[in-house]
C-alpha cells in the first residue's frame, strides 16, 4: 500500500517471519530502502539463508525491549549481543540498520501529572536503548541508527533531551486523537482527523439519535470514553455502536432538542484512537 503510494523508505515494524520474506525481498529490490525488524535467532537464520538480491542485502533493525514488554531483545542478556553480531557476519546478505524500540507503556500512565509520567517513561525508553547501542559498539558492532518512539514520548520527551538517540518514529503523532489529549500529547485544536456521520433517526421516547456510523466506521476502541468527542456538540455523546449504526444521547441524560439535529445533519467525531478509526476506511479526505 505505502509502496504503491510513492513511499520509498519503509520499515516493517513488527518481527518478521519466514513466510513474509519473499514479499519483503521484492520490496527490498523495488524501493530505495526497505527495512525489516527482528528479535529472535530463528529470524536471523531465516534471513541469512534467503538473500533478497544479489546486489542488495537485507536492511535490519533489531527490536529492543525498553520496558514495554511486547517485543524486543532483552538488552541485559549477553545472548542479545551475539544475535546482533550474527547479522553483520554476512554483509552481502544482511546489514544492521540500527535499533528500534517502542515505548508503548507510555499509554498506561494515569492519575495526576500524566505529562511528567510520560517524560519519565521517555527518559527510560531512551536510556535503555542508547545503553544497549553503546554496549554493541564496545563489542565492535557498528550501530548507525538508535531509534525510539511512541506518540506520547515523542510529544513530551525528556526535558534534558535524548542523548544517544538519532531517530524518533511516532505513529499516531500525524493525527492525534482524544486519547492523546488525555495523555497531554496535544490539545483539541491539534487533533487532525474526524469521522463524519449523518443523523438518520430520531427516537424522542428513548432520547436517542441514530447515526450512520457503527463500529465498522470507527472501531470499538474507546468505548469507556464514548469513542471520542463529537466536535462542537459537548452536549452529545456516543452511547453505543452497532455494526452499521450508532446511538447518540445527551451527555447529562437531559432531554434532547431534536430540532437541533434534523435528519441528514452531519456530525463529526474526534476519535478516541485515530489509528483504529482510520483503519476502518480505505481513504481519507484532506481538507485545505
Amino acid at each position: 500500500f505505502f509502496a504503491d503510494g510513492g513511499f520509498d523508505d519503509i520499515c516493517y515494524a513488527v518481527p518478521i517471519t519466514a513466510d513474509k520474506l519473499p514479499t519483503a525481498a521484492a520490496l527490498t529490490r523495488r524501493l530505495e530502502a526497505f527495512h525489516i525488524t527482528l528479535d529472535h535467532a530463528d529470524q536471523v537464520t531465516a534471513i541469512l539463508e534467503r538473500p533478497p538480491a544479489a546486489s542488495k542485502p537485507w536492511s535490519v533493525f533489531v527490536m529492543v525491549d525498553c520496558g514495554y514488554g511486547r517485543d524486543g531483545l532483552d538488552p541485559e542478556d549477553p545472548a542479545s549481543v551475539e544475535l546482533v553480531r550474527r547479522i553483520g557476519e554476512s554483509p552481502a546478505v544482511a546489514k544492521l540498520a540500527g535499533l528500534y524500540t517502542h515505548g508503548g507503556h507510555s499509554y498506561d500512565v494515569e492519575g495526576e501529572d500524566v505529562v511528567a509520567q510520560v517524560r519519565k517513561t521517555a527518559q527510560e525508553e531512551a536510556r535503555i536503548t542508547a545503553d544497549f547501542a553503546e554496549k554493541l559498539r564496545k563489542a565492535g558492532i557498528t550501530v548507525p541508527v538508535v531509534g525510539v518512539g511512541s506518540t506520547p514520548t515523542c510529544s513530551n520527551p525528556p526535558l534534558e533531551g535524548l542523548p544517544g538517540i538519532n531517530e524518533m518514529h511516532p505513529g499516531n503523532y500525524i493525527y492525534y486523537d482524544t486519547m492523546q489529549q488525555e495523555l497531554g500529547s496535544c490539545n483539541e485544536d491539534e487533533i487532525a482527523v474526524r469521522v463524519v456521520m449523518r443523523v438518520i433517526g430520531h427516537y424522542p421516547k428513548k432520547n436517542l439519535l441514530l447515526v450512520d456510523m457503527g463500529w465498522t466506521g470507527c472501531s470499538k476502541q474507546g468505548e469507556s470514553s464514548n469513542f471520542g468527542r463529537i466536535e462542537g456538540h459537548p452536549e452529545l455523546k456516543v452511547e453505543g455502536l452497532k455494526q452499521e449504526a450508532g446511538l447518540l444521547r445527551s451527555r447529562d441524560d437531559s432531554p434532547l432538542d431534536f430540532s437541533k439535529y434534523p435528519l441528514g445533519t452531519l456530525l463529526r467525531l474526534e476519535p478516541y484512537h485515530s489509528c483504529a478509526h482510520t483503519k476502518q476506511h480505505d481513504r481519507i479526505h484532506v481538507l485545505g
